[in-house]
């Protein structure tokens, strides 16, 4: 057994810590891919990064001993109904999405970015629209 997990250690690269994704992104990421509309037209899936993450998670999974892959599906099951709880939320929503799409590569770039921005506005996010709650709330 020592052999072996000497083995294993010595296959893994340098800061390689463990093959476990993060439960809550994970399952955050499933919530994401499975709320994205599929296209049927020339568009095709918008969330292909995405859904290539969560290919990557599940092949790190086929990797784990039986042990590690039950802990790891615990954890996301919990992780998972946290998520979706969290998105019957509008703004809690929005902001998982935003976090996801964070997660994207950056878009190479095709020449010159011109930016616009609003001369009233005192900070970033200042003209968004916000989504205030009754009044029974506050």
């Amino acid at each position: 057994l020592k052999s072996q997990l000497a083995r294993v250690a010595s296959i893994r690269p340098k800061g390689f810590r463990s093959l476990k994704m993060d439960p809550v992104r994970q399952a955050n990421l499933t919530a994401y891919v499975a709320c994205t509309p599929k296209t049927g037209g020339g568009a095709g899936f918008t969330a292909l990064y995405e859904k290539k993450q969560l290919i990557e998670a599940r092949r790190k999974r086929s990797t784990m001993n039986f042990m590690e892959r039950m802990e790891v599906d615990a954890e996301h099951k919990q992780a998972y109904a946290q998520v979706t709880l969290m998105r019957q939320n509008e703004d809690h929503r929005k902001a998982l999405d935003r976090l996801v799409e964070k997660m994207r590569p950056a878009p190479l770039a095709r020449g010159p970015k011109i930016v616009k921005h609003n001369g009233k506005a005192l900070h970033e996010g200042h003209d968004r629209q916000l989504n205030w709650a009754p009044l029974e709330c506050y």
